[in-house]
């Protein structure tokens, strides 16, 4: 029997190789010096067919003997029994490509916004200043001084973070303990707590075969790959989200308490979806209510005993940073939301959803059609309270960003991510269901077929999303930071808008964003130089045009004169100095890529 078994596994295995290898054209991993590498479909499929043939031909009853199909039946035996050595692999990979792929750049707003609000945290300190503002007669003059990812804080010159202390919170101690480079891990190894938690949900809402389907659809989702190589929030809430379910559904003392925390953690990360906390608090009285226990409600006092903390510190740093507990840092409610937005947005979520996790969708459609076609029963759990706790964060989350601001780009996908989690548990449930209408000796075999095949794909899509490419992309930000902070002459003001961040972040120099300027720009840079401080403008090539049409009177804003610097490829960033303009120079700009 166990020669039988090692051949199946052996060529299951490599039926499994061949769809990667199919699907995404191949793949490299390294190990240190070791590496191993699959580019060609012919190998996989000779060694499938020769162990599945050398398998028949051991049975004396070819596919028929006992021992073959006993050995065919243990492999959905083996992904029962090794559920979570599975889970805590997929884990670990995931926490691996957001480490071996992380942009490791305080990129954009976002990113900057971000990194550089744990590093104001680490200083004990959640406001920055900028004295500049403070020596300027314009209008709106903390605006001017304003780098992307802030705004103007409650005094003149006061510098306040745009986005919510959540993820700053958790990068902070990271930073603090381990340097700058431990700020760009955090998000990775959230992204593994994510796998992990959705695994957890799977096992306790369902089964534990279903929890690895979960965990695998989430870990290989096009737009969480996309975000777990960046330092940014939707990782971190989709992680905090899904532990505090796992914790709500945990019967281990404490753990009301334990969900509480988590969901503040998720509420001082994106505090617009602070309506989920109130499905986590069904599910710690313990709805759905299942046919073996009793609804909970006493639970409900050590649940908001845990949330209270984070819900005291948003409110305080609200009311401190932007002068309204309510006011967030993108603005107040009736800012930022319309309702003329719905519509378009539920058009365009739905194509996103469509575009990116289309295999996750078809999963879900096989799994649905094998259920309603081979009727029977099976021995896995209902999936009804996994079913309904899913369709609540979903309806939640999507009610949250319909009447929000319209985006074209598919990226913006990521505001539904901490629905994924209890969605993804629907479809491991669905698929699990539709195994047992199945064979014995078929099931393992078409779930993990099924199930490699849409992580293929779904990783195919990601690689032309440019999710693995991003660094190379983004890795402009920070050459052009610590250029600036190695070659820049003291007194120096960087005049930019989409590096505004990244500049003052890694060269610690005022910034002056001209898009926020209420004077013309010849005047702005005049007075910089009137107060004994050395302008230089750092542009985006595609900024260049806008720069022209708002100062259209200004010959500075031509940029008609040799660049001191210039960095990246796709897009290129350029360093100008306004003193170089009528005074020729005799040197090459420097060119960093």
């Amino acid at each position: 029997m166990l020669p039988a078994r090692l051949l199946v596994g052996v060529g299951t295995c490599a039926f499994l190789l061949l769809i990667v290898v199919s699907v995404t054209g191949g793949f490299t991993v390294h190990a240190g010096p070791l590496y191993f590498a699959a580019h060609n479909w012919r190998g996989p499929l000779v060694a499938a067919l020769a162990a599945f043939g050398v398998a028949a031909l051991s049975g004396r009853a070819a596919l028929l003997d006992t021992a073959l199909l006993d050995a065919f039946s243990s492999t959905w035996r083996f992904v029962d029994d090794h559920a979570p050595a599975l889970a805590i692999v997929i884990a670990a990979a995931t926490a691996g490509i957001g480490i071996a792929n992380g942009t490791y750049a305080a990129s954009g707003s976002d990113a900057s916004g971000y990194i550089s609000e744990a590093r104001l945290l680490a200083s004990a300190r959640i406001t920055d200043d900028e004295p500049l503002a403070r020596r300027v007669e314009w209008p709106n003059a903390t605006w001017a001084f304003t780098p992307l990812g802030y705004r103007p804080g409650s005094t003149p010159g006061e510098l306040a973070p745009t986005y919510p202390a959540g993820l700053p919170l958790s990068i902070a101690p990271f930073r603090l303990v381990f340097g700058e480079l431990a700020a760009y891990l955090v998000v990775p190894f959230l992204g593994a707590l994510a796998v992990l938690c959705t695994y957890a949900l799977g096992t306790r809402l369902h089964a534990r075969p279903s929890g690895v389907i979960a965990a695998a659809l989430l870990a290989t989702s096009p737009i969480f790959l996309f975000q777990l190589v960046q330092p940014m929030s939707d990782v971190a809430v989709t992680a905090w989200w899904a532990l505090a379910f796992v914790f709500a559904l945990s019967p281990v003392p404490g753990s009301p308490l334990a969900a509480g925390a988590a969901s503040g953690l998720a509420m001082l990360t994106r505090p617009n979806l602070a309506p989920v906390a109130a499905i986590v608090a069904l599910a710690v009285i313990g709805w759905p209510r299942d046919d073996r226990r009793r609804l909970r409600p006493q639970n409900l006092l050590a649940f908001a005993a845990g949330i209270m903390p984070a819900l005291g510190a948003i409110v305080l740093m609200q009311w401190r940073l932007y002068g309204n507990p309510l006011r967030s840092g993108y603005g107040s409610v009736g800012e930022l939301f319309a309702s003329s937005n719905i519509t378009p947005n539920f058009v365009g979520y739905g194509a996103r959803l469509l575009h990116g996790e289309a295999p996750s969708l078809g999963v879900a459609a096989i799994a649905l059609l094998i259920v309603i076609a081979r009727r029977g029963r099976d021995d896995t759990p209902p999936a009804r309270r996994a079913l309904f706790l899913a369709l609540l964060v979903a309806a939640i989350v999507t009610a949250s960003y319909l009447p929000y601001a319209v985006f074209a780009e598919w990226s913006y996908l990521r505001f539904l991510m901490p629905a994924f989690p209890l969605l993804f548990v629907v479809v491991g449930a669905l698929l699990v269901k539709a195994a047992m209408r199945l064979p014995p000796t078929l099931r393992g075999v078409v779930v993990l077929a099924i199930l490699t095949l849409a992580c293929s794909l779904n990783t195919s899509r990601a690689r032309q999303e440019q999710a693995f490419n991003l660094r190379r992309y983004e890795s402009r930000y920070r050459m052009a930071g610590q250029y600036l902070e190695s070659a820049l002459p003291p007194g120096a003001v960087i005049v930019a808008v989409q590096e505004s961040g990244s500049a003052r972040y890694y060269a610690r120099v005022p910034i002056l964003r001209w898009d926020q300027l209420g004077v013309d720009l010849d005047t702005a840079l005049a007075a910089m130089q009137a107060i004994g401080r050395h302008p230089f403008l750092l542009v985006e090539d595609w900024e260049a045009p806008d720069l022209r049409v708002k100062f259209p009177a200004s010959p500075v804003a031509r940029l008609d004169w040799p660049v001191r610097a210039e960095f990246g490829d796709e897009t290129r960033v350029r360093l100008f100095d306004p003193a170089d303009r009528d005074t020729p120079r005799a040197w090459a700009a420097d060119r960093v890529h």
